[in-house]
């Protein structure tokens, strides 16, 4: 037998009913739920800026690579498909690299007492490619990469360049003046002939 001052606390004692139990897991649930949603939410966003941070350096990569080599140039030459000829370049046209065109320019090299080098751009899925001999990739995520001319802009070609990375994507768009182009973008582009081979 136990003493009564004993008995008397342990009379008073209750336990948590069920559906208290039940209301505290529901209150629990709706908290966990809404932190896991949150937290979902800010990663998802996290993984966006950076995609879009991604897609916009690598449009800014082939431009940064692209204007500089028509700007040196001597030679602007394009084919459709890797399987068709070499041809010149009209004054007016447009080529989109992302329909299997490809463009070939001739840059001179400083170091090698003015000889001509033979660069290749081209899209590889969505990469970009810069062939020197080597085929280096430059730059990804890019879709769509257009070269226009006009008449009325003489000497000066836009350049056009898409970037998609998952759900995002970017456009960035730049006129390049061909100040050394000497060879075959139409009459009245640049005086002389170069030099520069086919590969």
């Amino acid at each position: 037998m136990l003493p009564e001052k004993v008995k008397a606390i342990g009379a008073e004692e209750k336990g948590f009913t069920l559906i208290e139990i039940i209301i505290v897991a529901a209150l629990l649930g709706i908290i966990f739920s809404t932190a896991s949603l949150y937290y979902t939410s800010s990663v998802r966003m996290w993984d966006k800026s950076n995609d879009q941070t991604e897609v916009q350096q690598q449009a800014r990569v082939t431009l940064g690579e692209l204007v500089p080599d028509l700007q040196q140039t001597q030679s602007l030459k394009y084919r459709s498909h890797p399987s068709h000829t070499w041809e010149e370049l009209s004054r007016d046209f447009t080529l989109n690299l992302g329909d299997g065109g490809e463009l070939l320019f001739s840059i001179p090299q400083l170091t090698q007492g003015g000889s001509l080098l033979s660069v290749r751009y081209y899209l590889r899925d969505t990469s970009l490619i810069r062939c020197t001999g080597g085929h280096n990739p430059i730059a990804m995520y890019i879709t769509r990469l257009e070269f226009m001319a006009t008449a009325g802009l003489k000497g000066t070609v836009r350049i056009e360049v898409e970037a998609v990375k998952g759900e995002v994507g970017t456009k960035m768009a730049t006129t390049v003046y061909l100040r050394n182009l000497r060879r075959g973008v139409g009459k009245g582009w640049g005086p002389g002939r170069g030099n520069g081979e086919v590969h």
